[in-house]
């Protein structure tokens, strides 16, 4: 009996070992399996890695956008644009935005570039899109473009000209186009600066001189951009002394600017009992006849100031008939211009005298000055009387 229980244990035994052994092989065998199914992974893993870089190799890309010109341009200019880019069998579309609105569109092509003309002004961009044979497409955005008005000098003008007196005023002015000008003049006499005037707004601005020599201005004129040019204004001969008393009446009329309707300007001096016209040539006043006359005595004094002529008849009877006048020209109310007195047939003269204050306002001059001033004289002439 206890022979057999021995048996029996030793068959157990044996039994235990199998299956632990076959419990120690199985887990090997999963072991080994799970080992080689981590490589295959990795290996899958590796593989997906390098395709999506060669993938991406392959991807349009947009280096840069360029254009021919700078990036501050005057209306009218033409641009054209290209772009550096990569990628196979590329084609191109081309949109153009003025002020962040979309103002032109050029389709899908195989142009890399674009010429437009930006003939508004405004701020400009363009896009341009790129797209491959895969249907692949990426964009870029170019720099901003200002488009202006060109900074121009039209010219530079002043209101006198030729030979002048010293401590004539001069007027200098200048005509230019662009954006938000600013100006800066300087003044020369004889090459050198003798006035340096502030940057400003100001197109204009006006010199005397107090010294004979040539004198020119000179402006620069800077827009918005900081673009600057200047021009010079034609030379002016400013003279110390007046080499006649012709040349001094004239510029005492001329510098006063005095204007008149037609190309004559009369003016009565009752100081000095001369009435004096004054003929328009090129803008300027020069004097044509100096004519000796008599004006208004203290009592009924010569009326002062500034009167057109205005009518002309050619007979002129006192108020008491007793004398006569020929030639009257009319320039205000019952003031008239008319020759020497002659007597109430008008035959004979009977006061013949120039140079003095004796009238009773009218101003009388010779027999041929007074019919000079009746036949050349039209109405509407300006006369000045002080």
């Amino acid at each position: 009996m206890l022979r057999n229980l021995k048996c029996l244990i030793y068959v157990l035994l044996i039994f235990i070992l199998i299956l632990l052994q076959a419990h120690i092989l199985s887990s090997n065998e999963i072991y080994a399996q799970n080992k080689d199914l981590g490589i295959i992974e990795e290996s899958q893993t590796n593989n997906l890695i390098e395709n999506l870089q060669v993938t991406d190799e392959f991807l349009p890309k947009i280096s840069a956008i360029t254009m021919d010109k700078s990036n501050i341009e005057v209306i009218g200019t033409t641009f054209r644009f290209a772009t550096i880019s990569e990628g196979q069998n590329l084609n191109y579309e081309w949109t153009v935005f003025k002020n962040f609105d979309q103002i032109y569109k050029k389709q899908y092509s195989k142009e890399n570039f674009l010429y437009f003309d930006m003939n508004e002004l405004g701020s400009y961009q363009v896009v341009v899109t790129i797209q491959d044979d895969n249907g692949m497409t990426i964009s870029k955005l170019s720099e901003e473009i200002n488009i202006i008005r060109p900074l121009k000098i039209n010219s530079v003008d002043v209101d006198k000209s030729g030979n002048q007196l010293i401590h004539t005023p001069l007027n200098f002015s200048v005509s230019a186009q662009g954006e938000d000008l600013v100006y800066h003049w300087y003044i020369f006499k004889d090459s050198n600066v003798v006035w340096d005037g502030l940057l400003s707004k100001n197109n204009s601005i006006q010199y005397t001189p107090n010294d004979s020599g040539v004198y020119k201005a000179i402006v620069y004129v800077k827009d918005v951009y900081e673009n600057c040019i200047s021009e010079y204004s034609q030379d002016i001969i400013i003279y110390k002394n007046v080499v006649s008393e012709k040349e001094k009446l004239e510029a005492i009329i001329n510098e006063k600017d005095f204007s008149s309707k037609t190309n004559h300007y009369i003016w009565v001096d009752t100081n000095k009992n001369i009435t004096y016209i004054f003929e328009r040539q090129n803008e300027n006043w020069n004097l044509i006849k100096t004519m000796p006359c008599t004006t208004g005595k203290s009592s009924n004094p010569t009326v002062k100031g500034i009167f057109e002529i205005c009518g002309r008849g050619p007979w002129l009877t006192s108020y008491n008939g007793k004398v006569k006048a020929k030639y009257k020209v009319r320039f205000f109310k019952d003031y008239y211009f008319h020759s020497i007195l002659f007597d109430a047939n008008g035959k004979n003269i009977v006061d013949s005298r120039l140079g003095k204050s004796l009238s009773h306002g009218c101003v009388r001059l010779s027999l041929d000055d007074a019919k000079w001033m009746y036949d050349h004289i039209k109405d509407d002439t300006t006369v000045y009387v002080n």
